[in-house]
């Protein structure tokens, strides 16, 4: 593990451990407004923490990722299946003509998307493609 994770990980932690000390300090004291006063917390955000606290424990208390757990417009499996069999079949054709085959058929692919799509398969170069279809 390199130092930078480390340090990423280590201050979810303290982050964390804070946010448990402004709840144990509400409860040692019994008065949520007097310990969020003293540690500087919105009581909104207090309670949000005490709920996340609850229901999932310390791991609650850490910051969560805000990325989105799927694309609404990724490719679908199939699609990139059948562009890399495209690519395959005619590799002396780029992206951009493969974008306009498929537009012919009804189907959307932006030539960016095919070329990404080709460069994640170690496809995005032409004699890439040319020595794949060698090999097979």
């Amino acid at each position: 593990m390199n130092e930078k994770n480390f340090a990423v990980k280590d201050n979810g932690l303290k982050i964390a451990a804070l946010r448990l000390g402004v709840i144990q300090l509400a409860e040692m004291l019994g008065n949520v407004s007097e310990a969020c006063r003293q540690s500087g917390m919105d009581r909104a955000n207090f309670y949000i923490w005490k709920r996340r606290f609850q229901i999932h424990g310390i791991e609650g208390l850490k910051n969560r990722s805000t990325a989105h757990l799927t694309h609404p417009q990724k490719t679908s499996r199939e699609m990139e299946e059948k562009i890399i069999k495209l690519s395959l079949q005619y590799s002396n054709w780029g992206c951009v003509r493969l974008s306009g085959f498929l537009k012919q058929q009804g189907v959307y692919v932006s030539s960016p998307t095919i070329q990404k799509i080709l460069i994640r398969h170690n496809l995005g170069r032409k004699c890439q493609r040319l020595h794949k279809t060698k090999q097979n």
